[in-house]
This record gives C-alpha cells, sequence and structure tokens, in this order.
C-alpha cells in the first residue's frame, strides 16, 4: 500500500534530507515513524530509504484552473468582528 502523505509532511521529509532543522511534534514523528519513513532512537532521527525516495520526488501542483470555494453563508458579526449569537437561520 502506498504511503499517503501531506505536502507539509513531504516538505518536513525533504528539510530532513537536506539537513536542515525541524521541529517535530511526537504525534507527526510517530506518524512518519509509522509510515515507514523515518526511524527515531537513541541517536536522533534518521531518515529511510523509502523517505528519502519520497522525498525526491517532485511536489504535485495543484491545478490553478479549479475554482475557489466561494465564500460561506453571510454571518452577523460586532465591531470586533466577533459573531452574533443566536443569528442561527431558521429551517420554516
Amino acid at each position: 500500500m502506498p504511503v499517503k502523505l501531506t505536502n507539509l509532511e513531504l516538505d518536513l521529509l525533504r528539510k530532513l534530507v537536506n539537513g536542515e532543522a525541524v521541529s517535530l511534534s511526537s504525534q507527526l514523528r510517530l506518524r512518519l515513524e509509522m509510515a515507514g519513513v523515518l526511524r527515531d532512537g537513541a541517536a536522533g532521527i534518521v531518515v529511510t530509504t523509502a523517505g528519502r525516495r519520497l522525498a525526491e520526488q517532485r511536489p504535485v501542483e495543484v491545478a490553478a484552473d479549479s475554482p475557489a470555494p466561494g465564500p460561506g453563508p453571510k454571518v452577523a458579526r460586532d465591531g470586533r468582528g466577533r459573531r452574533l449569537p443566536f443569528q442561527r437561520r431558521s429551517v420554516f
């Protein structure tokens, strides 16, 4: 089963391969370790061969032609931009 990593995880993996300093949370470190792209041991974080292959791949470009999602529904807000309470629309 191919590993599905987010763009953020791939960017962090590329930085690790290049030797740049990266701050990884324990949850992200465990996720990458379970995916098999790095090993975390007493010597520190080591990128595996599978992780190096993923880091060398080109990032997938998002199509610029795809329409952006439209703005959400209008919500009543006060002067500071906070939502006003009890402004739900009735379904009736």
